[in-house]
């Protein structure tokens, strides 16, 4: 038998057919809205970003919406707040004796109870008798929301951080580094076309070239051919 559930034992009859009857509740006064969660300054660390590896553990695959959307949060996350408010109730002062953890365990204790309005009012008046006040479970209750406000915020900050460092960064040197390639590019192109050009011209200078030079090699050799015959008449004439 749980601890609340030895509390209620004067109070509650864990019978379904008896329990609505033999509950003795008082009516909590209408609750107010709790206010706005205020968070710290923006913190540049987090466990999950700054710190060690978590777990050599693979981690598990999240469930996606057609979209593209994570529609469920991973398991080691959910346990990370759930650690993350457990350490709170443990060493914070504020949390001392019952408080809204201990509201909220002590009501899934008692899961004989199914009346959901039942199961709140019986929770807090048992706990009533360790010190809990409305007062303090809305206060505790909110101090909650404020760890964990504040655990977002440095996450958020932390998470923002480290993208611009390893992501940010490496996108703004690809952005530069793919500039650089247009440049290369339009400037490979631009060689390939004067190498284009130059080549013409070398093809057309050639072709130039070793007509002059052919042409002149047989005019040349053209006229040691009409000496030479001049010659040979000329030793048989004389």
């Amino acid at each position: 038998m749980s601890f609340l559930k030895q509390l209620l034992t004067p109070f509650v009859e864990f019978d379904e057919e008896k329990k609505k009857e033999t509950v003795s509740v008082v009516p909590p006064a209408k609750p107010s809205t709790p206010p706005v969660v205020k968070v710290e300054p923006e913190n540049l660390k987090h466990p999950l970003i700054t710190g060690p590896p978590q777990s050599t553990i693979p981690p598990a695959i999240p469930a996606y919406s057609p979209d593209g959307t994570i529609i469920a949060a991973l398991p080691e996350h959910e346990q990370y707040f759930e650690d993350l408010i457990d350490q709170a109730n443990l060493t914070n002062p504020m949390f001392k004796g019952s408080d809204f953890k201990e509201f909220i365990d002590g009501k899934m204790d008692i899961d004989d109870i199914t009346d959901e309005s039942i199961k709140y009012k019986t929770a807090f008046n048992v706990l009533k008798s360790t010190g809990l006040t409305r007062e303090k479970l809305f206060s505790t209750g909110q101090e909650y929301l404020n760890i964990i406000g504040r655990d977002l915020n440095a996450f958020q900050s932390a998470h923002t951080n480290k993208y611009n460092n390893e992501v940010k960064s490496k996108e703004l040197q690809i952005q530069k580094k793919t500039e650089e390639l247009q440049s290369l590019t339009q400037r490979l192109n631009s060689l390939k076309a004067e190498i284009n050009n130059l080549t013409q011209d070398i093809n057309l200078t050639k072709e130039k070239l070793n007509v002059t030079k052919n042409s002149f090699l047989l005019a040349g050799e053209k006229k040691q051919a009409e000496i030479q015959a001049e010659l040979k008449k000329i030793a048989e004439y004389f």
